[in-house]
């Protein structure tokens, strides 16, 4: 009876101890240099069911020597638009995990085109992706051309232009690619139908909102911004804006927007003044108050062609951002590339703070899209992924380029 009582209770640990461990094996991580949201630190970390810990197991199944190396949180992609809608998406998204970027937000898809990435997404070797689905804009408001062109055979800007009274006559893509919004009785009638597609962030358009909004080309009136915004928060949903003015930014602090999809005059040339894309001390402040996630999207002014006045703008604006404490992020909004354009881009600009920068990449980024997981820090019960590297991106950003092998969610992938 003794013994039937001791082989129950046995059999019955070693469940625990599977459960615990979520079938994986559980690793020592040894001899490593770890991050530590500003330096690195020397110390032994555990891979227990996926987790992060310093207490070592009962049991290790491998003990790894990381010799020295630097171990660093998984990247991100606050703005990723190089996958969704994409025939090559499987490669791009083994381009992102090659790089070391775990995680992608993507703020504007087709239902065909989720359909097509999410089940080569959110797995081990592929990076976790969060979709926000049509973007909410005013009737003919932008991005309708973008999707609606293509969508009817029209892929050249130029012919876009001279079909355009054709094109916005066929609208296939609204309520797929883009949600065309101009009161809340329009909003209430459609907010079920947002909701099915189960968006993981919402996307909205305030494009010199106060005085252009609703206007064809432009996007949301203030009032149906603050619309969006409240249903989007009722339903639990993040919203990101898209803004050309730094009064849109203004307003989307007012609103609680819980991001900023990109800075004003990220298109700007340099050239006449650019005061209306300036963000006031008081915002400055407001951002970082509520550290409201901002994605730059410097690379957008990356032209064959100098602008010095422009990259001028852009370094002020980055020692803005960063001086006052803001939870700048990078995104790239590029439809062939990762993260790497954004950041050749800023490092080319020069003066390039490289601890702040880690921060941003490894910290700022991963938290922002998936703000309730456990990411984005080596600490204890955190999400055992990290990236590995053979030198210090302390001494130069770019060596996050060097990684020996990476871990995902205790799985590790060499």
């Amino acid at each position: 009876m003794i013994k039937a009582i001791l082989s129950f209770l046995c059999l019955i640990l070693s469940l625990s101890m599977a459960l615990a461990q979520g079938g994986s094996p559980v690793y020592e991580f040894k001899n490593g240099n770890w991050y530590n949201g500003s330096g690195f630190a020397e110390a032994t970390w555990y891979s227990v069911g996926g987790k992060l810990t310093k207490k070592k197991p009962a049991k290790v199944d491998e003990v790894i020597d990381l010799a020295g190396r630097w171990a660093v949180p998984p990247l991100g992609d606050a703005f990723c638009a190089s996958v969704a809608d994409n025939p090559s998406a499987k490669n791009q998204l083994k381009s992102y995990a090659d790089e070391g970027v775990f995680y992608l937000q993507i703020l504007g898809n087709t239902q065909e085109g989720r359909k097509a990435v999410e089940p080569l997404a959110n797995k081990p070797e592929s990076p976790d992706a969060l979709f926000a689905n049509g973007a909410f804009t005013c009737t003919l408001g932008y991005p309708f051309l973008q999707y609606e062109g293509p969508a009817q055979g029209v892929r050249n800007p130029k012919l876009m232009a001279e079909q355009y009274g054709k094109i916005k006559e066929g609208r296939k893509m609204e309520g797929d690619g883009y949600w065309f919004v101009d009161s809340k009785a329009a909003l209430d009638k459609i907010w079920d139908k947002v909701k099915a597609q189960k968006p993981g962030v919402i996307s909205i358009y305030l494009l010199d909102a106060d005085k252009s909004g609703g206007k064809e080309t432009k996007g949301l009136t203030p009032d149906v911004a603050k619309a969006v915004v409240k249903k989007a928060h009722k339903s639990g949903l993040h919203v990101f804006a898209h803004v050309e003015t730094a009064a849109d930014v203004t307003l989307g602090i007012k609103l609680g927007v819980d991001g900023f999809a990109n800075l004003p005059g990220h298109n700007w040339d340099g050239t006449g003044d650019g005061k209306k894309y300036e963000l006031s001390e008081q915002d400055l402040k407001k951002l970082a108050k509520k550290k409201t996630p901002v994605i730059p999207l410097f690379s957008h002014l990356q032209t064959q062609n100098p602008r010095p006045g422009a990259q001028e703008y852009q370094i002020k604006v980055m020692k803005q951002l960063l001086d006052n404490g803001v939870n700048v992020v990078i995104g790239s909004d590029d439809t062939q590339r990762t993260i790497r354009g954004e950041l050749n881009y800023w490092y080319q600009a020069g003066n390039l703070d490289y601890a702040r920068t880690l921060q941003i990449l490894c910290v700022n980024t991963p938290q922002a899209i998936f703000p309730k997981r456990k990411i984005g820090r080596i600490e204890e019960g955190y999400e055992a992924s990290f990236i590995v590297l053979s030198d210090n991106p302390l001494n130069n950003i770019l060596k996050l380029r060097a990684i020996a092998f990476k871990v995902k969610n205790g799985t590790l992938l060499k």
